[in-house]
């Protein structure tokens, strides 16, 4: 069970290694763009590549399709960024269960966007976490774990990729724990060491330049592509897409959200909280393509001396 591309590098991984794969199971298509033409998503293209059985449920939960999913005959399922919740019903139809392949080290940020938030909080280590599914979401045994680390700059969606690919040998190493062992494979978190990592929304994406220089990276990258991160400039909205280190001091009574420099090499040099900076290397105002910081100011006038985060009252 899988719907967008995080999920196919799983599917084609476990083709590959010889398990037999009776269905794919991806969400409804919907309409898209300005058309409204049907998208097929990414799981089901890759299931109709590979010959593979499809279906496509509006709710897996509902009596007539567990009934059909019964009559399959799956010892397993393999969820992969399905994007339906699976009901205790389902959960306890295969022999062997439902294994789900998560963004992160579980405990460790259980919910919707793993992959944004261990960015946004500055963790170094991530992973993928193939894990048992129970009826509290991502609370399950862990049967496999991959860790990766976090480079300095890298954005959620550089992230979601590497990720993506790291989870189908985690699944068929889980997998062969399943046939070894059955039921008993497994490993309980602890459920001490649980962090969450809730659904996003647009207004998380709101920058404080208070907050150190450090942490308003961490956002501006872990909420890249989405929701994206956004500040104030001459009382409007402006995006902030994307921004580098600085090891820069300031006196701390710098107001923060000052522009102290403009070059091209660097973008704008901001001030932040605790007399740290930041470089603002490119933005995007409304109905405008993304540009250089640089170019910002030579359009629409704000630089040194002007100060981001103002709202127009």
């Amino acid at each position: 069970m899988g719907t967008p591309d995080f999920g196919v590098p799983a599917l084609q991984h476990l083709a590959k290694a010889g398990f037999p794969l009776v269905a794919v199971i991806t969400r409804p298509d919907k309409p898209k763009g300005r058309g409204y033409q049907e998208a097929v998503s990414s799981v089901k293209q890759a299931a109709l590549d590979l010959k593979v059985p499809l279906l496509q449920p509006p709710d897996v939960n509902q009596p007539a399709f567990l009934k059909e999913l019964r009559g399959l005959g799956a010892e397993v399922i393999v969820v992969a960024a399905f994007g339906q919740i699976l009901k205790p019903d389902l959960l306890q139809l295969p022999p062997l269960g439902c294994v789900n392949l998560h963004a992160s080290l579980l405990p460790k940020y259980r919910g919707a966007a793993p992959i944004q938030w261990a960015i946004a909080r500055g963790e170094t280590e991530t992973g993928v976490t193939v894990q048992k599914m129970a009826e509290q979401v991502d609370s399950g045994d862990i049967l496999v774990q991959e860790k990766i680390s976090i480079n300095e700059n890298e954005t959620a969606n550089q992230l979601y990729l590497r990720l993506s690919h790291l989870g189908g040998p985690a699944l068929v190493a889980a997998l062969e724990q399943l046939a070894e062992r059955g039921l008993q494979a497994g490993v309980p978190q602890d459920e001490q060491q649980v962090t969450r990592a809730p659904r996003l929304a647009r207004e998380d994406g709101r920058l404080d330049w208070n907050w150190q220089a450090e942490k308003i990276h961490n956002r501006v990258r872990g909420f890249n592509p989405w929701p994206g991160t956004f500040t104030e400039a001459q009382g409007e909205r402006l995006k902030i897409t994307e921004t580098v280190r600085s090891k820069k001091q300031v006196a701390p009574d710098t107001p923060p959200g000052s522009i102290l420099r403009v070059d091209n090499q660097t973008g704008w040099l901001v001030a932040a909280g605790g007399g740290t900076t930041i470089c603002v290397l490119n933005v995007q105002c409304a109905n405008a393509k993304e540009m250089s910081a640089q170019s910002f100011t030579c359009g629409y006038r704000i630089g040194v001396g002007g100060v981001l985060g103002l709202r127009r009252e």
